[in-house]
């Protein structure tokens, strides 16, 4: 799996760096996080249903909170000391620091606000999303799984969220066309890959028969890979219906092959993959960092970027991301050990 969020942070640093040239490649990339978390996170939902016949509540968010929060305190300290001593992109003078940080700790970025906040976390958004919907998730799936009724909650959930995702598009376009920004960031605009992603691993065994042979996996690979690859030069996707009703989807289903080949997946990876695999380990931290430094490098804006300042981009955030993977990651790693050997020590105890 690492090598797919190499991939997908790959095409987000490259649509950060040059927006005119990869102006769909932000959006895909993010689709395959939407994807791949969405069937990851609900491996591990069903892995703790199977095991204590429910979901315990409190480990589950105490993991998230120690896989995220240390990275994004991190990112969210640097940026308020840069901004408040420097004042780089003007949030000083702005007065929106404060507000800044409320959105980013509070996951809040893809909803509209009543203040202004920074562009320094722009990507927060799909932060926002996730976490939004695992506040939900959980407890659906555990009365869907109680009622025999998970491809009914699949199905549901894709038809609200896709219903909502549609209402407000057509909201953009008949009242406030200038708004696409906003829309793009809610939650329900993107959230079906979300569902796409636990529906895959809800049924993973009927998915992965499907890609059996070695001829179907090969032709599946080669055709989700020229579909994402076609459309990471999608034009304005950030602002296109086509994009929202078309691409989004199709950019689901092409994620979604590319999960179910990478789980059902029995043989080593070649040595090729190994740079994809290592971008893959620290893509969260790539993820937060680029945009900001991308900003902080070309005075506060994300056009017309000089190849040099692309590349150096690229480079101080992989350095970024390595250092924060070996650092305060580390530390968030180590703390959710130690907090599983606590519960399981309270758990011996009581028995």
């Amino acid at each position: 799996m690492d090598v797919l969020r190499g991939a997908a942070v790959g095409a987000v640093l490259l649509g950060h760096s040059w927006p005119g040239v990869f102006q769909g490649a932000g959006i895909v990339g993010v689709i395959v996080f939407f994807v791949l978390s969405g069937y990851l996170i609900t491996g591990v939902l069903l892995r703790d249903i199977e095991q204590h016949r429910e979901v315990r509540y409190g480990r589950f968010y105490a993991h998230r909170a120690f896989r995220l929060l240390p990275a994004l305190i991190a990112f969210l300290s640097v940026y308020a000391v840069v901004e408040l001593t420097a004042d780089v992109l003007g949030d000083r003078s702005k007065g929106i620091i404060g507000y800044t940080l409320l959105a980013g700790f509070g996951y809040l970025k893809d909803l509209p606000l009543p203040f202004d906040v920074s562009m320094a976390i722009g990507p927060l958004w799909t932060l926002a999303v996730e976490e939004q919907f695992y506040l939900i998730w959980p407890a659906l799936l555990v009365v869907a799984l109680g009622r025999n009724r998970q491809g009914l909650l699949i199905g549901w959930s894709a038809a609200v969220v896709f219903s909502l995702m549609t209402a407000s598009v057509l909201a953009m376009l008949i009242l406030a066309p200038h708004l696409h920004s906003l829309v793009y960031a809610l939650p329900t605009t993107w959230g079906l890959g979300l569902i796409i992603g636990s529906g895959l691993r809800l049924y993973r065994v009927k998915m992965f028969s499907w890609f059996a042979g070695r001829r179907p996996r090969r032709l599946a690979l080669l055709g989700a890979v020229l579909v994402l690859a076609a459309l990471v030069f999608f034009p304005k996707a950030n602002e296109s219906p086509a994009f929202f009703f078309v691409g989004g989807p199709l950019a689901m289903a092409a994620a979604a092959v590319l999960v179910v080949l990478a789980a059902s997946r029995s043989q080593v990876l070649p040595r090729w993959t190994r740079p994809l695999q290592m971008l893959g380990t620290v893509s969260y931290a790539a993820y937060l960092w680029n945009y900001v430094v991308i900003l902080w490098l070309n005075g506060g804006s994300t056009a017309d970027l000089p190849p040099l300042v692309a590349v150096s981009a690229i480079v101080l955030t992989l350095l970024v991301a390595v250092v924060s993977w070996h650092t305060v990651e580390k530390l968030g790693r180590t703390g959710r050990d130690r907090f599983d050997r606590y519960c399981q020590a309270r758990a011996d105890a009581r028995t």
